[in-house]
């Protein structure tokens, strides 16, 4: 399942076509500087002339600039190109139902500081102590930086017209105006997505470059439930306006327990890093050891019996939903974030093992792979503040006094993948 071809960029629209290829252009600088047009070319297919309409533009807004000259071939020699890192910084949130981690990026999408908080209390409070939280280390690390805006992951229901959290049943929040409470404090444009989405953007910013072709990609994020994040067609699957629950509430067995989304079954109960901490506390009849997933995967790559066959089970299970996925989608790549991912040398020869299929021959193949960062719902919410950095002022939100800010759905839009 580890074949991959090279495939050509597909065109989504005008706007968004930009924002993609120049989301793309920047992680391929990022990796690769010094980089020159022509290599550019070579690594996504592209005209040589749409190529340097990006290029110029992303030198004009002063998010790359040009360096030494390269050898000649023969014509003109080639000018290598440079990521102007410190051209603006964001903020990136990542909500969680323990932890909640923020940091501050560079325009490169390296974290250059990161601290984590305790999620609790009444959703509003924690928002408001949140950003004054934010406030203190940007005035205190940050004094003099740009900071563009801020980009949000929550696990959950999201209103994508204002920003506001519908349900997050994990989270037991309901019916909290993220984006409202957060830009009244900390007076930046905010951004928010359902962590799993978020983790699926963060392949598109920090993934393998031999991938930027991918035009289906699925993305598990295993938390406290289990949630997948989907480029389909070269576009980042949102659902309707109020977004989608994605995958993990898809029943896996209509006699399993009950979800927290008030079914029953559904592969969440058996995946999940919930589900995973009960199996290994059942089984050895206690709670004081293996409270974590972090930990349960130590102790199953020490040897330990039961910590084994618990990580062995929830790897079956999450082969079992990948497979089911597998059928109707025919991704190309599958990517497993989380905790769970540490133990990708136990998981991944039984995840493949259960998603073999005698409808999953050549020439169908997919990639099934570990998320390229560690924490990718945080990482994620990096590029989707990066993306107001490519707006003009004729695409801010309307309304919005002297702050720039962009449209809450052109965002969205711009969450699209390579084709």
């Amino acid at each position: 399942m580890e074949q991959h071809g090279t495939q050509s960029l597909k065109m989504v629209g005008v706007r968004d076509l930009r924002d993609i290829n120049q989301t793309v252009f920047l992680h391929l600088i990022r990796e690769r500087q010094p980089i020159s047009r022509a290599d550019i070319v070579k690594a996504t297919g592209l005209s040589p002339g749409t190529v340097s309409a990006i290029v110029n533009r992303l030198i004009k807004e002063k998010l790359v600039y040009e360096g030494i000259e390269g050898p000649s071939s023969g014509g003109r020699p080639p000018k290598y190109l440079y990521v102007n890192a410190e051209s603006a910084y964001v903020l990136a949130v990542d909500i969680g139902v323990k932890e909640t981690v923020y940091a501050a990026s560079d325009f490169n999408g390296r974290i250059l500081t990161q601290k984590s908080v305790i999620t609790e209390g009444e959703p509003t409070k924690f928002l408001q102590n949140l950003a004054d939280d934010i406030n203190v280390l940007v005035r205190g690390q940050f004094p003099r930086a740009k900071i563009e805006a801020v980009g949000v992951s929550v696990p959950g229901l999201i209103n994508r017209s204002d920003g506001s959290l519908i349900v997050s049943p994990n989270l037991k929040w309901q019916s909290v105006p993220v984006q409202a409470v957060l830009e009244d404090k900390l007076s930046l444009p905010v951004y928010v997505e359902n962590d799993a989405n978020a983790a699926a953007f963060a392949e598109l910013w920090y993934g393998p470059l031999d991938e930027v072709s991918t035009r289906t990609l699925l993305c598990v994020l295993v938390v406290e439930g289990l949630g997948t994040g989907l480029i389909i067609n070269g576009e980042l699957h949102v659902g309707t306006r109020i977004g989608l629950g994605g995958f993990g509430h898809m029943t896996i067995n209509p006699a399993g327990s009950v979800c927290s989304c008030g079914r029953r079954g559904c592969w969440e109960t058996f995946a999940s890093n919930n589900a995973t901490i009960e199996r290994y506390r059942s089984m050895t009849r206690t709670r004081s050891r293996g409270k974590t997933v972090t930990e349960i995967v130590a102790l199953a790559i020490e040897g330990e019996p039961a910590a084994l066959e618990t990580i062995q089970t929830t790897a079956r299970f999450l082969g079992e939903g990948i497979a089911n996925l597998a059928h109707g989608l025919s991704p190309e790549v599958v990517v497993i974030g989380g905790e769970i991912a540490s133990a990708w040398q136990i998981i991944s020869p039984i995840i493949k093992e259960q998603v073999k299929s005698n409808y999953i021959v050549p020439p169908i193949s997919f990639i099934i792979r570990p998320s390229s960062v560690q924490r990718p719902s945080l990482f994620g919410a990096i590029p989707i503040a990066l993306q107001h950095c490519f707006r003009t002022d004729t695409e801010a939100r309307p309304n919005e006094g002297k702050r720039s800010r962009v449209s809450a759905n052109s965002g969205q839009r711009a969450l699209a993948r390579l084709a």
